[in-house]
């Protein structure tokens, strides 16, 4: 099977900007934006706002790398971004239509970055998958 990279996405977030929303919207924000997984992570995390915020870029880039055909599957909470071995962040595609559709276009692998610096967060994502 030949594998091809079908999406690259990346995203920027400004930590602070997430934050104030979050002061101002709370639990309504979070609740439509983050998974309960997600949500819990970041709340015990020690900079909250920060893991909030990368998050939010990832789910951007995520959705900039998605195929044009996948994208109107895709909402805030059909993907939820974890920690996989070593904290290495993961996309978990938790929606069923979009996983479905995922798997009849061929996507085989979702790849993820995060980076954090004093002010922004930045995400990129690449999908592969068979041509």
């Amino acid at each position: 099977m030949v594998m091809a990279i079908k999406g690259v996405g990346v995203d920027i977030a400004e930590i602070y900007r997430i934050s104030n929303i979050i002061a101002r919207y709370g639990d309504k924000f979070i609740n439509r934006i983050y998974t309960p997984a997600e949500a819990g992570f970041c709340a015990r995390a020690g900079s909250p706002e920060r893991h909030f915020a990368g998050r939010w870029a990832a789910k951007e880039a995520f959705y900039k790398a998605l195929p044009e055909a996948l994208q109107r599957f895709s909402s805030w909470q059909s993907i939820q971004i974890l920690s996989g071995a070593g904290g290495r962040p993961i996309v978990d595609v938790c929606g069923e239509a979009l996983r479905l559709e995922m798997g009849r276009a061929g996507v085989a692998a979702v790849h993820l970055s995060i980076t954090h610096e004093r002010v922004y967060c930045v995400a990129a994502v690449v999908i592969e998958g068979a041509v």
